[in-house]
């Protein structure tokens, strides 16, 4: 606002005395001042309009505003330029232009210099403040016209020593001064409303705060587009393709807070695809099969032969599938395994069938009331267990279950726990034979029961 003020101002001044001294060169700066004035206006509506956040319509935002108004500054400037250029040539040839040089000629350009000063650096440092190419683009127009009224004024002095080519030729001078800021300004506007990658160091940064981040391997793409003065950065990187949903999207989220932070307004968007590592084993390999052949396994091992790997899985199939269906799905997932290991001589599937929703059960109690406590008792009897507690039956169609807590030594390893535990389950469906499953869940022991 208050460059449209000072733009008013100097207009009115320069026409004024331009008028009354028949200066071409302080009429051309009346009309740069003028169309100053205009520009000054739709920077000011533009940048208002720039504000408005994203619509329905304008999912990007409405920052292309400012771009176009400079643009639009551009084309007037230009046309300025051409009409006070062919005055002046006329002038230096034909015309014979007699020029008043006063007082309030060298006041009114001394004027001109001391506001477009002011007003450059209020600008300048809004620019900066709100990250605004519009009025960044009105800053560098008010210091070039700095120097234009400096080309005027030595028109002026050369006309008052009876050079009368002075005047038209200063007149030259601020068209061509102005011409190049024009063009300048114009290539900017243009590159921005046609998406044009801003600048290289800019990119840089974006590029190096990204793969500064913790995760990621590789950045496969990188776009980054300007919108007055806001940036639109699109990316694609490599994560490694291991990780979990939940930890791969907090890895974009780190890459999104670093590039945010390089400066104020930039919108990051963060697409992931996935990467092999080198640090992948069989087991991992042969997990990520299942995942794309959407299948879910357990109870996987990898044996090392002189012939090759062995494979055995238990593959997991809805018990309402045909054997067949379930077969076809075991030879997709062992192709799928093939393909991720080359060096595996058999690979042997274990299909299990599985409900895909509850099984109705019953937890009422058991037929036997001493079932609980001769269970116990046998539980008891094994020297591996400290305790055993937390008894819970079922009933369903499948028959009885069984789950129970138990603590055992603090001596035994992990695998030696599993491999009590798988003993004890199927000895304990033999001693009891109305149990058809036993689940035990592992718990460490405490001081308490030593």
């Amino acid at each position: 606002m208050s460059s449209v003020v000072a733009a008013i101002f100097l207009t009115s001044f320069k026409l004024v005395v331009g008028l009354s001294t028949g200066s071409l060169g302080i009429l051309s700066e009346a009309a740069h001042s003028g169309l100053d004035l205009m520009a000054a206006g739709m920077t000011f509506f533009a940048v208002k309009a720039a504000d408005k956040p994203a619509d329905s319509e304008h999912h990007y935002g409405h920052g292309k505003f400012e771009n176009i108004s400079a643009l639009f500054e551009t084309i007037l400037l230009l046309v300025t330029c051409f009409l006070i250029a062919r005055e002046a040539i006329s002038r230096l040839i034909m015309k014979h232009v007699e020029i008043e040089v006063t007082t309030w000629s060298f006041i009114v350009m001394a004027t001109s210099i001391i506001v477009d000063f002011t007003r450059s650096r209020i600008l300048s440092k809004a620019a900066k403040k709100y990250n605004s190419q519009a009025l960044e683009a009105d800053a560098l127009h008010f210091s070039t016209d700095i120097l234009s009224s400096s080309v005027v004024i030595f028109g002026l002095i050369g006309a008052r020593l009876g050079f009368m080519f002075a005047d038209p030729a200063a007149a030259l001078g601020v068209s061509a001064i102005v011409v190049i800021i024009s063009l300048r300004l114009g290539k900017r506007s243009l590159d921005v409303l046609v998406d044009r990658s801003p600048d290289p160091n800019l990119v840089a940064k974006i590029r190096h705060a990204a793969l500064q981040a913790y995760e990621p391997l590789e950045l496969r793409k990188l776009r980054v587009r300007d919108s007055g003065g806001r940036l639109f950065v699109d990316m694609v990187v490599g994560l490694d393709r291991l990780l979990p949903f939940e930890r791969a999207h907090k890895a974009m989220d780190g890459i999104e807070q670093r590039v945010r932070a390089i400066r104020d307004g930039i919108d990051v968007v963060v697409h992931a695809e996935p990467m092999e590592t080198g640090t992948e084993s069989m087991l991992d390999k042969i997990r990520l099969a299942a995942e794309r052949c959407e299948s879910k396994i357990h109870a996987v091992e990898v044996y090392s032969t002189e012939r090759g790997g062995v494979v055995d899985l238990h593959l997991e199939v809805s018990q309402e599938a045909s054997i067949e269906k379930a077969h076809e799905e075991a030879d997709l997932l062992e192709k799928a395994i093939r393909s991720q290991l080359s060096n595996i001589d058999q690979i042997f599937i274990h299909i299990d069938s599985t409900a895909d929703k509850p099984i109705k059960a019953s937890s009422t109690g058991t037929r036997d009331d001493n079932l609980p406590r001769r269970l116990l008792e046998y539980m008891d009897s094994r020297d591996e267990i400290v305790s055993c507690t937390n008894l819970n039956f079922t009933e369903s169609s499948s028959g009885m279950r069984v789950g129970m807590a138990c603590q055992f030594k603090e001596t035994f390893s992990l695998a030696e726990t599993v491999r009590i535990v798988n003993e004890l389950e199927e000895q304990i469906t033999r001693e009891f034979p109305q149990i058809s499953k036993v689940v035990i869940h592992q718990e460490p022991v405490t001081r308490g029961n030593m």
